[in-house]
């Protein structure tokens, strides 16, 4: 079997299947593990997974969260999450993950990137950069936000910018994030902050189209108008040291995305390939291990890859419904106020809406 993308998703199936005795091949179009437009948000549900798979979090340095804070202009509503999370860059967790599949038995092949994907009968053939092409009865897609030329997810929700940037703040800033992530809401999109690893801080900003181009179509304009809006979040920032070059991007995000069970035979969706969960729900790393670990299994025990898709899609509608009509109300400006306002005065739907937004548990899933 071929997996395309070394993830989470696709390290979690290529660990499966090496643990399971297989030696599937893992391509990579990278030639290590990068920085993502990720919130880097482990949930409860992402840290039960990756340690099933070997990764601890915690042994990696990942920074304990423990609170949400939801923010509109001056107004914050604050509660306790009804688990602990963790904040961890994606480029650390990959190479963690990455490590285990590698250490599992995987074949892994970084720096190729797959240039057509194609079916042949009952195989499907691969072709990556100036490799000799590879053929395969089935394949795994965990090529997370970026499409195959060949087969492009079909959506119409595409307006979604993401943007993310790392920082070193001062000690005074940090200690405001101390444990907390906080998610400020302005028109048409919303920005969370956090910190993981080695202290640094995380900023990662998802704002519709015509909303980046009205505060004037720049990460710096789109900054400024956040700070002008939120008093809190333009006290962070003073004194922070950019820690990349320059801020992560992606454009096109298809939120509320899932594949149907029409996906060519032998195909499986994983991760954003199979489902993008808006990310205020911080739960999308959480469905990409699960995806993974779902699809290999579903191949071991014999079933299709509609099978597998029909599955996950039964899995996922609830807390993908929810989430879908949380992020409507926090990227509306006429809306964002009242949940606020709503929060403040009642923490415990902030508790509840952080419950209903996860996957269910390994053992629950296990349940027949």
């Amino acid at each position: 079997m071929i997996i395309i993308g070394a993830g989470p998703a696709g390290t979690a199936a290529a660990i499966t299947f090496a643990r399971a005795g297989h030696r599937p091949i893992l391509i990579e179009r990278t030639s290590r593990p990068t920085d993502k437009v990720c919130g880097d948000f482990l949930s409860a549900d992402t840290i039960q997974r990756a340690q099933a798979l070997g990764v601890d979090p915690a042994a990696l340095g990942a920074a304990p969260i423990r609170q949400v804070r939801l923010i509109h202009g001056d107004r914050m509503a604050e509660t306790t999450l009804p688990f602990l999370a963790m904040g961890l860059s994606r480029r650390v967790l990959d190479a963690a993950l990455l490590h285990q599949a590698e250490r599992a038995g995987a074949d892994i092949r970084l720096g190729q990137t797959v240039r057509h994907l194609t079916r042949n009968g009952d195989r499907w053939t691969i072709k990556a950069g100036e490799h000799a092409e590879i053929t395969a009865r089935s394949v795994f897609q965990a090529t997370g936000k970026h499409d195959l030329r060949d087969l492009p997810r079909r959506h119409t929700g595409r307006d979604a910018i993401g943007m993310k940037m790392y920082f070193a703040l001062p000690p005074e800033s940090a200690k405001r994030l101390d444990g907390a992530v906080e998610l400020t809401l302005f028109p048409g999109g919303y920005a969370g902050m956090q910190q993981v690893e080695e202290g640094r801080t995380v900023l990662c900003i998802a704002v519709q189209r015509a909303a980046f181009q009205l505060f004037g179509g720049s990460w710096a304009s789109l900054i400024a108008a956040i700070a002008h809006r939120s008093r809190r979040f333009a006290a962070i920032l003073p004194g922070a040291r950019a820690l990349l070059p320059r801020p992560l991007a992606v454009a096109g995000i298809p939120y509320g995305y899932r594949a149907g069970s029409s996906c060519p035979d032998e195909l499986y969706r994983l991760g954003d390939q199979a489902a993008v969960i808006p990310s205020l729900t911080g739960d999308g790393i959480a469905i990409a291990l699960h995806s993974g670990t779902a699809a290999a299994e579903t191949w071991l025990s014999g079933a299709t890859a509609p099978t597998y898709q029909q599955t996950l899609g039964r899995t996922l509608a609830g807390q993908m419904r929810l989430a879908g009509i949380l992020h409507r109300a926090c990227l509306s400006g006429p809306i964002q106020s009242a949940v606020v306002r709503a929060a403040a005065v009642f923490p415990g739907a902030l508790r509840r809406a952080a419950t209903h937004t996860r996957l269910p548990s390994r053992a629950s899933l296990a349940q027949p």
